[in-house]
């Protein structure tokens, strides 16, 4: 990450949810509601399964619970449980309901922010009161299989994952609401920088900013520019100063994003440069153009190769992304995003086969 050269090109693909969460053979409520096993211990699992080069990210700043919230299964059927959670604030109960899914990881059915005016006071409090002391305790789970990060969501990935209505509620309110939003980014960035400054104190490997909710597939450049840029700029300013690893995850389209932290970022990794149809990157040209300060990971297309393709078309298609971007280092062979819950696993070990044989430094043959 830090655009060496190793011995072989680094693989993590993006298992962090819907693959380790099957392996476990249970329900997905078993996981991610009743964590038995939670779904990080879930994760560590597969990247010994698999043997891949882990990547911790289950500590997230910005969804951190404390204060600790309530929670009530309200209803139960074979295929899915709803759950009420709700957390007490001078301004009445911040609340939401959630839906686990037998199968599949757990969606909102009612968000924390119904309507701005009532509602946003409450979490602004919830934001204030977080300690983050013990952030980084789950630090050791990963120990030497691999990378440990703690995340902090863009200003679109906190706004869309607190509003009610998504993603599609969040984009709106920048057009129904436009007074409103630059308070909401301020008092953000605000939790931005004091959540960065804290957990930089215990020295992570790296702070992942998670900004899947910034593509460009959902977002607009304007957007990304006068909301999410501020908290990037804030929080890879402070991982430069502390030695740091900063590292940006932002899957679709993405090629503009790029080049913007490229050239007003201090972020050093850049992830999952997914490739059309899904996104917009050419893994060859931003290595060339972007190479000298980003290290690349990415990006094995999730849903035409590692989904519905052939083992050969999984090692064909990593082959290209080594030959792309592996030269002199500063690559990881990774997914375009996120595997999807039936991804084969003979897929995934096709993956790590390519790293460990074709990946192999120092590389002689004509790229």
């Amino acid at each position: 990450m830090r655009r060496g050269v190793p011995d072989r090109v680094p693989v993590i693909p993006d298992i962090s949810n819907m693959v380790p969460a099957r392996l476990t053979g249970k329900p997905f409520w078993d996981i991610y509601l009743h964590e038995n096993p939670a779904l990080d211990e879930a994760y560590v699992n597969a990247v010994k399964y698999f043997g891949i080069d882990g990547w911790y990210i289950y500590d997230n700043a910005t969804m951190y619970e404390q204060p600790a919230w309530k929670q009530k299964i309200i209803h139960t059927a074979k295929d899915e449980l709803h759950v009420r959670r709700w957390v007490e604030t001078p301004f009445g109960e911040l609340e939401e309901v959630m839906c686990y899914p037998v199968s599949d990881p757990p969606w909102a059915m009612s968000g924390m922010v119904k309507d701005i005016g009532t509602d946003f006071p409450k979490l602004r409090w919830y934001l204030a009161q977080k300690p983050l002391d013990a952030i980084t305790k789950n630090r050791t789970k990963i120990g030497e299989q691999g990378i440990y990060g703690v995340a902090i969501e863009t200003f679109m990935g906190f706004w869309v994952w607190a509003r009610e209505g998504g993603s599609m509620q969040a984009i709106q309110d920048f057009f129904q609401q436009p007074e409103k939003m630059p308070l909401i980014r301020d008092t953000y960035l605000e939790f931005v920088e004091r959540a960065a400054k804290r957990i930089l104190q215990d020295k992570p490997d790296e702070i992942l900013i998670a900004g899947s909710s910034s593509s460009l597939s959902l977002s607009s450049p304007k957007i990304y520019r006068e909301y999410d840029l501020p908290a990037i700029k804030i929080i890879s300013s402070l991982c430069n100063e502390a030695g740091v690893l900063c590292h940006q995850h932002t899957c679709g389209k993405s090629r503009q994003i790029v080049e913007m932290n490229y050239r007003e970022t201090g972020v050093n990794v850049m992830e999952p440069l997914e490739r059309p149809p899904g996104g917009d990157v050419d893994l060859a040209e931003v290595k060339q153009k972007f190479g000298d300060k980003f290290c690349l990971k990415g990006n094995v297309n999730t849903f035409e190769t590692m989904l519905n393709g052939s083992v050969e078309d999984v090692k064909r298609e990593a082959m290209a992304c080594i030959d792309a971007a592996g030269k002199e280092g500063g690559f990881i062979l990774s997914t375009g995003d996120q595997c999807g819950r039936d991804t084969p696993d003979e897929n995934l070990f096709a993956l790590v086969e390519v790293a460990k044989t074709y990946g192999r430094y120092p590389m002689n043959r004509s790229l």
